[in-house]
């Protein structure tokens, strides 16, 4: 029964997070402040929490879109006011003219001016169905030229309160369990026991077994993301260039890229089932759709020995951070669109030269990433009985059946013990003669703890994951942009390159830190280890244990795309009617808008859960890694305990970064 409970964590914690999110909305009713009107002006205060979009509001402090609902009320000159968090309510009720009187938005973002413009003689203009006034003529152009950039909102961080409860708990969990290992492996006479065997069978499940194994379904899947990738591209390259406008960016950077990490700790690499870029390069080079077709247009050759790892997707994915954050991709439809063309170029290009997939072997970044990750992943394809396939003869879930390719990957699926290749095309399933390979649900790490060959370009990748998931954060704070400020007027250089030795030294300082650790574990460790144990080296320590901050890394990457899932996504349903930003109303929902869906407390509340649940995790993954390095357990917690002041200040920093307010673009 615990078993299973450990199963189906993973899909609790998910309805939890469901449930929190649908009660944030429903907060009982605060106290409305009524504000006297204490300016020298007695004209009324024009709306400026209102949008055109009918039923969504903004918070005239900070800027963010907000919920009526959530509770925080003001009143003001007769006109109502909402707000995020008692916070920005409190500073309107200080100054409000400061935030309804006119001003020019120009000088507004610069912080000079000091005083409202006269609406009779100051130049406008429209944007978005709405009139702005400026103070100059200058002004006016300089907005026309990025009016979305005029549109920052800030969104705040954990409270003080929350952020030293929440460092208080990790150290008293690390420091317990650490605790609680070392009593229960000193008098313990037997071994450790492995993780969890539990596993529930999807396959016993008739329309499960069946979607998991259609080849025309499968199709209709890839399709459908098909046709969403060539939208993102066309409005990429022919829409408004405006990202508030266009939904090319929200689409990529929000919806997909916030969600695939969702997806992962969920379905795993479900991503790959549907990937546009592999479907578009199978049709083309298979001339088929769904059926097999073994006479492809392929060169087949093999992928180059010297890139036979994941160096090629290491250096890839370096790339897309530097690009995306660096020169602001995020929000350039038509840089979407071209990194979104780059992708399917070399889908396309790989799937004619190289046999099977070796591209998403070796080369797709998305791949790879998700591959680490998956490994924590709830779902897995195994073999029920490793016998019966030991003595299979034919192997066709490698080398194929008649309605069957062998694995795309080039992995034996019979003897797969970890999720990082597998793309879960389902192919195996179909070849697999003896119906011996099962879709499992399984507790969360599962592979973490029992990886039999851990390699060195994945713990690389693994700690570059750890570095990028908190630079990512940082660069959205006001920290960030005071220190490359600071760093421009000392060394007199221009914002690019002070961007990239920004992010280069925040990229190395993890792993040089992790390394230190490494360092003093291994002498630790050795000093009290086995003879056999001694022969280990620094390297050996190095990748085993990189491995365990995985799940540090993901949570964080899960709670910080959390806050852009739930706070920027919903704009998709206004955009998905006018995608291109032309004015259309397609869908009949261009004047709707679907306000953030969690409240900002219950947000902290879920974020700070998930880095803490992320950081148990990774205490769990790295006491079962030294108990499978060391014979001795003595020496197995002398060797753990570097290791744990580690992972303490990895999850400190990553509460830190919530604390922060994250400074976000909206799309207004």
């Amino acid at each position: 029964m615990v078993s299973l409970l450990k199963v189906f964590l993973p899909y609790t914690m998910l309805l939890a997070i469901g449930v929190a999110v649908y009660v944030s909305n429903y907060h009982p009713a605060a106290e409305v402040v009524m504000i006297e009107d204490r300016s020298d002006d007695a004209t009324e205060a024009m709306p400026k929490t209102s949008s055109k979009n009918s039923g969504v509001f903004r918070d005239p402090v900070c800027r963010m879109e907000v919920n009526p609902s959530w509770g925080w009320h003001a009143v003001y000159k007769g006109r109502d006011y909402y707000f995020c968090v008692q916070r920005c309510r409190d500073k309107f009720a200080q100054d409000p003219e400061k935030y309804v009187a006119d001003r020019c938005i120009v000088c507004e973002c610069d912080k000079a001016a000091d005083a409202g413009i006269d609406r009779a003689t100051a130049p406008w203009t429209d944007y978005l169905g709405e009139t702005y006034y400026f103070c100059s003529d200058e002004h006016i152009e300089r907005f026309k030229v990025d009016p979305g950039g005029y549109f920052m909102h800030t969104m705040w961080g954990t409270p003080e309160w929350m952020y030293y409860c929440s460092i208080a708990f990790v150290l008293v969990v690390s420091f317990g369990l650490f605790e609680w290992l070392g009593r229960r492996w000193t008098h313990s006479s037997s071994p450790p026991t492995s993780s969890s065997k539990a596993r529930v069978d999807l396959m016993q499940f008739r329309p499960l077994r069946w979607a998991f194994t259609s080849r025309p379904l499968r199709f209709v899947c890839q399709a459908v993301f098909v046709v969403a990738f060539f939208l993102i591209i066309a409005a990429g390259l022919f829409g408004e260039q405006n990202a508030g406008l266009n939904i090319a960016p929200l689409l990529t950077w929000t919806v997909w890229w916030g969600g695939l990490v969702v997806l992962i700790m969920f379905a795993g690499k479900a991503w790959c089932f549907v990937c546009p870029w592999d479907a578009v390069a199978g049709w083309m080079e298979k001339l088929r759709f769904w059926k097999k077709n073994d006479d492809g247009m392929s060169l087949n050759l093999k992928w180059p020995k010297a890139i036979r790892n994941i160096l090629l997707a290491t250096l890839l994915f370096v790339g897309l951070t530097w690009v995306e954050l660096g020169f602001e991709v995020t929000m350039t439809p038509r840089g979407t669109a071209y990194l979104g063309i780059a992708m399917l170029l070399m889908a396309i290009v790989s799937a004619f030269l190289f046999e099977r997939k070796s591209f998403c072997r070796y080369g797709c970044l998305v791949g790879r990433v998700s591959g680490l990750y998956a490994l924590f992943s709830g779902i897995e394809i195994r073999s029920r009985n490793k016998d019966i396939c030991q003595g299979c003869r034919s192997k066709e879930c490698v080398s194929g059946s008649p309605t069957a390719y062998g694995c795309p990957t080039l992995v034996y699926p019979g003897g797969l013990e970890a999720n990082t290749y597998c793309i879960q095309c389902g192919e195996c399933l179909q070849a697999c003669p003896e119906n011996n390979l099962a879709v499992n649900l399984r507790p969360w790490g599962s592979d973490l703890v029992d990886l039999r060959k851990p390699r060195t370009d994945e713990a690389y990748l693994a700690l570059l994951m750890l570095s990028i998931t908190a630079f990512h954060g940082l660069t959205m704070t006001p920290v960030w942009g005071e220190m490359t400020a600071w760093v421009e007027r000392a060394l007199d250089i221009i914002p690019l390159i002070s961007f990239s030795a920004g992010m280069t030294a925040i990229m190395l300082a993890p792993i040089l830190v992790y390394g230190l650790l490494v360092m003093v574990s291994y002498r630790l460790g050795s000093r009290r280890a086995s003879v056999g144990v001694k022969e280990l080296s620094y390297r050996d320590y190095f990748i085993r244990y990189a491995y365990a901050l995985l799940p540090i890394a993901l949570f964080y990457h899960l709670a910080h795309n959390l806050e852009h899932l739930l706070i920027e996504g919903p704009k998709v349903f206004r955009l998905a009617s006018d995608p291109f930003g032309y004015g259309w109303n397609s869908l009949m929902a261009a004047d709707l808008s679907v306000p953030p869906l969690v409240s900002l407390d219950v947000l902290w509340i879920l974020q700070i859960m998930l880095v803490l649940v992320g950081h148990v995790y990774s205490l769990w993954a790295a006491g079962r890694v030294s108990v499978n390095i060391f014979g001795d357990r003595k020496a197995a917690l002398l060797s753990q305990l570097p290791m744990l002041v580690g992972m303490i200040c990895f999850s400190v920093f990553s509460l830190w970064l919530l604390k922060q307010p994250m400074v976000m673009r909206t799309a207004m």
